[in-house]
């Protein structure tokens, strides 16, 4: 049997951060997460491919915060072999990972960046969401993950720019209309994925990230036109990675934070102090997701508007 490994470290923060709920939050933690799926609505009507399915045995949940997905009640299923998968009609999405694309909500008529984009997952949300019209741009530094997402644009049939560079050298000549930022991250909220995803994990990676997250924030609001939005999010619940990295942006952008609300998905504040630390008050306003309120991922987004 797998054992989830924990660093001590680790351990000791969250002692600290999930304080009476600890111990809620690693028995959850030590468990796997329900499988759930996206449906690429540019191939199929996601409730036309849950009636195919579901002629096959599956039992689907719908999620209500949207058309597009559908929880696994049952997991016997191994989702990832079927030939709806194969033919790209759906991707396999763990649910509050859907919310990001969600909240910003691209247009068909916008000019919209996904900033760092591999695999690809949030890219085909964007482009549905924008009826795969548009100006989609996907950037990726990785060369190896480049693959994955070019490969993930041909099977879901993507109506989308692809680009290999370093967002921190991008011009700032044309500007976007909306920007998602999945920022890269200590990954914590992948525990109940990958029984060793700790396995790297210490604080000094988590202000390594920290020092990135906030300059890739700060690249992302240039690139944006006034009253431009922006989305933040890492799938960490570590306040170093978020809300310190909000902070540090109303310090050093004119920018607002937005308020945002999930249909039946139970959201969590910012919070305002960590390690004597004091954030600006107005960070209360994004939302952090923790794996034992909704048998989720944990996650943390910001909804940002460029004034």
């Amino acid at each position: 049997m797998n054992k989830t490994f924990f660093p001590e470290a680790f351990l000791e923060k969250y002692r600290k951060l999930m304080g009476n709920e600890f111990d809620e939050f690693i028995a959850v933690s030590k468990t796997k997460w329900s499988k759930s799926i996206w449906v690429n609505s540019n191939k199929i009507n996601p409730k036309e491919l849950k009636k195919k399915l579901e002629e096959k045995k599956w039992k689907l949940k719908e999620l209500n915060f949207t058309e597009n997905g559908f929880e696994l009640t049952e997991s016997a299923q191994k989702p990832g072999q079927e030939i709806e998968f194969k033919n790209g009609l759906f991707n396999l999405q763990e649910k509050s990972s859907m919310l990001p694309a969600l909240i910003l909500n691209p247009k068909q008529n916008e000019r919209v960046l996904d900033a760092c984009a591999a695999p690809g997952n949030k890219s085909i949300q964007l482009n549905n969401l924008m009826q795969n019209k548009g100006n989609l741009i996907l950037v990726e530094k990785n060369k190896e993950r480049f693959k994955s997402l070019k490969f993930n644009v041909n099977k879901f049939n993507l109506n989308a720019e692809t680009r290999l560079g370093d967002l921190l050298k991008a011009s700032t000549e044309k500007k976007f209309d909306k920007i998602l930022l999945d920022a890269p991250c200590s990954s914590e909220g992948l525990i109940r994925k990958k029984f060793d995803a700790l396995k790297n994990w210490t604080p000094k990676l988590v202000e390594a990230k920290s020092s990135l997250q906030k300059k890739l924030i700060l690249k992302s609001v240039d690139l944006l036109k006034p009253k431009g939005l922006l989305v933040y999010s890492t799938c960490s619940l570590s306040p170093e990675e978020n809300e310190e990295v909000i902070d540090f942006l109303l310090k050093t952008r004119k920018i607002k934070l937005k308020e945002i609300k999930v249909n039946e998905f139970k959201l969590r504040k910012g919070i305002e102090e960590w390690n004597g630390k004091k954030f600006n008050s107005e960070v209360k306003k994004c939302i952090r997701i923790y794996p034992q309120d909704n048998n989720s991922q944990a996650f943390f987004i910001a909804l940002i508007e460029k004034n």
